[in-house]
């Protein structure tokens, strides 16, 4: 998927339904800033968004991944390849998901053995620290990657 690409498209489409960038945010419940940067090509809207975006610009999802408007032909063209191309995606995610997993019992090793291991009392605190982070930070990434994936199985 181009990035750039997708944000001009999806600038055009919301221009032709007359809606201001303010007025798009807030129909998705989303910031300006995070219109402007779709449109710029920096970022792309959140799968769990794109539904919903393609409703209001009237465009389909097949147009939206590239990023113009398909005749009927191409849309089942690039439907099988969409489609194909989603299901590589979550099998990377599941396989994401596993090591985020691995993550998480890293960090909860860290810090239940740094308090058995080390002796000194601030070397103690600062694994305990590192380990509460990695610990937090993968469940963060759990979360993400498994809403994700639950939008993707609908």
């Amino acid at each position: 998927m181009n990035q750039e690409k997708i944000g001009k498209f999806i600038s055009v489409s919301r221009k032709n339904k007359n809606l201001t960038q303010e007025q798009l945010a807030e129909k998705l419940g989303v910031s300006i800033n995070a219109v402007s940067k779709w449109e710029r090509g920096l970022n792309l809207p959140d799968v769990s968004l794109m539904k919903e975006l393609c409703d209001i610009l009237n465009i389909t999802l097949n147009e939206l991944f590239e990023g113009k408007k398909l005749t009927n032909e191409e849309i089942i063209s690039k439907s099988e390849k969409n489609i194909i191309s989603l299901m590589m995606t979550l099998n990377q995610l599941k396989i994401v998901e596993i090591f985020i997993q691995i993550l998480i019992g890293f960090g909860i090793a860290i810090t239940i053995s740094s308090g058995f291991i080390l002796t000194k009392l601030n070397h103690r605190i600062i694994f305990i620290i590192i380990g509460l982070f990695i610990w937090l930070f993968g469940l963060f990434l759990k979360v993400k990657v498994r809403k994700t994936i639950d939008q993707l199985e609908k």
